[in-house]
């Protein structure tokens, strides 16, 4: 078989690999036809293209879990108006925190949202933090406005759902359109590793590591062409996948 194409995106401890045979010009209508099936499955399994799929992928390059999980809600006499005023008092909260470990020399990575239709239908926050181990109590101290802020610790394998979950009124209001994001990270997110697509021999296939944890598996073979994907997590992500924070603002 012909040479094939292999992208490979790692975030964290999530791999997700993807390989197909590309269509020639030179080639027969019905191989290019094939072929080029091949080669859109491909972009549809490797693209993010809905921000719950951003997210996921966000998530798995900055958090672990050893990382937090935060539900911040509002008592009667804290409750906020709308949501603009309780996205500043979010905002006030993070950057107390950062100042807080700042001076401890830690540093705080954070995506949040804000919703206001489940639960009780109050406004309220998630959020996803990076954890210390050792600031739980000042985490709570610091939001003064309702009793009850939850803390919960992060499930790496569940990436998908917490994404799912935190853009969850955004997609049920139609309001997550392709390339839109529906959630706030802080400005020194890392960004996931995505060489550019390489070219392999054809007997190549895709095999996760032996420890892998194998998350998804899809593939598609004809006499024409192969596709195939694979989304697998690492035991641990090695310490060289990490790349610079995004530049960007805040909202």
């Amino acid at each position: 078989m012909a040479k094939q194409k292999l992208k490979r995106v790692q975030a964290g401890q999530l791999v997700r690999e993807v390989l197909w045979t590309p269509a020639f010009p030179s080639d027969p209508p019905k191989t290019r036809a094939e072929k080029s099936r091949c080669s859109t499955k491909a972009r549809q399994r490797i693209n993010d293209r809905y921000s719950w799929q951003k997210l996921k992928t966000v998530l798995a390059a900055n958090f672990n879990d050893k990382d937090l999980v935060l539900t911040l809600t509002y008592d009667d006499e804290h409750l906020p108006r709308h949501r603009s005023a309780a996205k500043k008092l979010a905002r006030i909260f993070l950057a107390q925190l950062r100042e807080y470990r700042r001076a401890r020399g830690e540093d705080l990575r954070y995506v949040y949202c804000t919703e206001s239709r489940h639960g009780d239908g109050r406004l309220h926050h998630h959020m996803v933090i990076n954890g210390t181990g050792s600031d739980y109590e000042a985490i709570r101290s610091l939001w003064t406005h309702g009793s009850n802020l939850q803390i919960d610790m992060l499930d790496i394998y569940g990436y998908e759902e917490l994404a799912k979950y935190l853009t969850k009124e955004a997609r049920e209001e139609c309001r997550a359109m392709v390339g839109e994001r529906t959630w706030i990270g802080s400005r020194n997110l890392y960004k996931p590793e995505t060489p550019p697509s390489e070219w392999v021999p054809g007997n190549v296939r895709l095999e996760p590591p032996a420890n892998a944890h194998v998350l998804y598996k899809e593939s598609i073979e004809n006499s024409w062409g192969r596709f195939a994907y694979v989304e697998y997590m690492l035991p641990s992500a090695p310490s060289n996948v990490r790349t610079r924070p995004r530049k960007r603002k805040t909202k």
